[in-house]
Formats: C-alpha cells, structure tokens, sequence
C-alpha cells in the first residue's frame, strides 16, 4: 500500500512532517530522524479516570496563557499534573513537553497531583509554552500566542513496516461471519486499509498474534483480543472523557486506565482526519490487548458502544494502522 498515504497520517497524527524512506533516501533532508513506531503508539495511547468505589466530584478549573485568553478543563482533583497536560494538549494540541504550568507561583510538578497544590473549583493555572530556542511564550502579556511544530523531519524506515501481512478491507462486507481473537469476537476492520507494523518477535515471543491459529476464524492458545483506538484532539471528546461518562455502571480496582474499543467504528468517532492528494481520510491504531488484565464495558451497560480498559500501557500491543477514505 502507498507509503506516501501512510506518511500523510503519520504527519497528522504526531504534527510534524513525516516522509517515506524513499524520500528520505534522497537526501537533502539534514537532521531527519527515524519514527520510532512503538514511542509513536505509546505516547497517542488514550489514557484518563477510571470509576472507582470512592468517587470524587469533578471540577472545572481554567487555564490561561495563548493570547491571555481562558480554556476551561474538566478534571478530578487526585488527577496528576501530567494528565492535565494530556488534557491540554486535547484542547490546544501542545505536547506536554512543551508545557510549563504555573499556580500560585510555583511551577506544578508532573507526578503530583491538582490536589496536593490546592488547586480547586474554578481555579486558574497559568501556561507557558517553551519554544524551540528555549525561551517561553505565554502569551498573558498579549504580545507572543504562537508555538512552533517540532521541526525534525522524521521518516518511515521500511524495517518498521510488515507489507506482507498489509490487508485492504475497503471492498469486505464481513455479514454473517464471525472471527474470533483471544476468545473474544473479532470485529474486523471492513471499509478500511490496514497498514501492519512488524511486530513479530519484538516481544519476546508471538503466542500474542496467534501465529499458531487453524483457521482465519479461529483463535489460537494464549492469543491476545483486538482492539482499536483512535487519536484525535480537535473537534470533538476524547475517547477516555466519553469512556469514562459510559463506563460509570462498573467501579474498577484501579484509579487510571487506558481506553479502547473492539469496534472500529466507534474508534471512528475519535479518529485523526487528515487529507491526501485532495482526500479526506481517518487513521487509527488497531491493537492487541492483554486478556488478562482487560475489563470489558459492553454496549448494553453503557446503552452505546463497547469499551475496553486496561490499567497500563503495556498491556496494548499495535499491530496495524488502519485508514479509512471519506465520502
């Protein structure tokens, strides 16, 4: 499938400029680094509250700093100060890297949370966005509200990518079928091209994938259920404040998770749209989750979609990239 497609997404989803090996072969790209695939899914994971037995209230608290103006920002007062930078960069699209928050005077620290500065309801944060050259930009004085996009030029190299195990679902209507992942249903992800990541062997072993499977409709011993999940910032609710309103009819042993969702079409609600060669299309991770740590939200608890939760990172592997054009 067309590197360059795959590039375009990329570029949407990070915010930077990514280009395809053969461009990069080329030259004349100084400074160019290569996209480190796994750092690239881990850092889009959607991570946010979980329900638990004792809950809190939640409050709305502002942040103030691009051209002086005020965002207001839903969050729970045990939230750690990098969650709020997550929720941030949902909002404005600034890296958490790039943030600097102040209350009270003091510069918050990323793994202490809203709580322990005293921070409550309606109370005001100042951002500073540090800009490439190090200096800072907050904007409150009126005269600086721009901050720049990380300008390394980063490429696909092709070691990265599995094109043999590449799919193209736009023209499968999957009615009546039923495949099975990990013992749990596979919805498979039709009207879409799915661009795999080579993963064999990247985690010791590959019982996870199922290589061992009988059948295309079968799962194998040990294997892990697929998941999907989408990025985007702009525009609309990230899956994780969604998932959390939806996920209320259950209570978790853990206080954070990270959200995904058997069902690509509901991941399509928080998909990056992006634009190729004057096409609209949506990009999403497609995952495999770890069974053994997964809590399932169903659709008839949540009288919506089906959601996922898992309590760390690691316990969603990325298999595939799947892009969808749009009518």
């Amino acid at each position: 499938m067309s590197n360059s497609l795959l590039a375009a997404a990329l570029s949407a989803i990070t915010n930077r400029s990514v280009i395809t090996y053969d461009d990069y072969s080329k030259g004349g790209h100084d400074g160019c680094s290569q996209l480190d695939q796994k750092a690239l899914h881990q850092s889009h994971l959607v991570g946010g509250r979980v329900p638990t037995s004792n809950e809190e209230e939640r409050i709305r608290i502002f942040i103030m700093g691009i051209n002086g103006r005020n965002i207001g920002v839903e969050v729970w007062p045990s939230d750690e100060i990098r969650q709020l930078k997550e929720n941030i960069k949902g909002e404005l699209g600034i890296e958490p890297n790039q943030q600097r928050l102040i209350f009270a005077g003091k510069q918050l620290e990323d793994n202490l949370t809203l709580a322990s500065y005293k921070i409550g309801s309606h109370s005001t944060i100042q951002l500073v966005v540090r800009l490439g050259g190090g200096g800072d930009s907050s904007g409150g004085d009126g005269t600086h509200g721009s901050y720049p996009s990380p300008s390394t030029v980063l490429f696909i190299h092709p070691d990265s990518l599995a094109p043999s195990y590449d799919y193209d679902f736009t023209q499968i209507d999957d009615k009546g079928k039923t495949f099975m992942r990990g013992n749990v249903e596979y919805k498979r992800p039709c009207g879409w091209k799915r661009i795999a990541i080579n993963v064999l062997n990247k985690y010791g072993d590959n019982i996870w994938l199922g290589v061992d499977r009988k059948s295309s409709t079968s799962s194998a011993t040990n294997e892990w259920p697929v998941s999907y999940h989408g990025t985007a910032r702009d525009n609309c609710k990230l899956i994780s404040q969604v998932g959390y309103d939806l996920a209320k009819c259950k209570r978790f042993l853990f206080g954070n998770g990270i959200y995904s969702t058997p069902d690509i079409d509901i991941a399509y609600q928080f998909a990056t749209r992006f634009t190729h060669d004057g096409d609209n299309y949506k990009v999403v991770f497609q995952n495999r989750v770890n069974p053994n740590s997964l809590v399932e939200v169903s659709k008839e608890e949540t009288g919506s979609g089906e959601f996922w939760i898992s309590p760390k990172n690691d316990d969603l592997r990325p298999y595939g990239i799947c892009i969808k054009k749009e009518n």
